[in-house]
């Protein structure tokens, strides 16, 4: 019983340290993303707010997973000597959830508007601008995309990393019931 604990324990740890690195790449994806034509100069900010709620997001889910990586850390320690503490689990269960909601908000709003914006220049706005620096907007909102997508491989892990520690909670509300 205590190796399927220390099972559980370690998968949502590797399950955060994962999403740390992969919400890395998301906020390095995005402020790598540039555009070659001055669209500011022409009148208009091609830098969607969509995407900064997106980066905020990222940034909430990786100070959840630091914060979070030295308690999974202490539980893998303690898990062989004595059993999981419920407070510690109910804190790290909560902590999980509001990180996974706040990413999954931050991978629609991010998919949402790319989406949206596209559809606008593709259909209705694409004549504004040369054919070049259209193709160059275009571009620039593919490669959104790509950190969205890094944004939702980090809420998918989150989610793991709920349903480890949440699995956790139940078993130690199992054990305490059991004595």
């Amino acid at each position: 019983m205590a190796s399927s604990r220390t099972a559980w324990i370690a998968a949502g740890l590797v399950a955060r340290l994962l999403m740390l690195a992969v919400l890395a790449m998301a906020v390095q994806s995005k402020f790598s993303n540039k555009v070659h034509y001055d669209f500011k100069g022409a009148g208009y900010n091609n830098d969607l707010h969509s995407y900064t709620y997106a980066v905020v997001a990222a940034a909430v889910g990786m100070a959840g997973s630091v914060l979070q990586i030295p308690v999974a850390v202490y539980l893998l320690c303690k898990s062989k000597r004595t059993t999981t503490s419920a407070l510690i689990l109910d804190a790290s269960t909560y902590a999980d959830i509001v990180v996974t909601v706040v990413l999954a908000s931050g991978v629609g709003a991010g998919f949402g508007a790319t989406g949206d914006v596209l559809e606008y220049i593709n259909h209705a706005g694409g004549s504004r601008w040369q054919d070049d620096a259209t193709q160059d907007l275009i571009r620039y909102y593919h490669k959104g995309n790509i950190a969205i997508v890094f944004l939702l491989i980090g809420m998918v892990l989150s989610l793991c990393a709920t349903v480890a520690t949440v699995r956790l909670r139940v078993r130690a509300s199992n054990d305490f019931d059991d004595a």
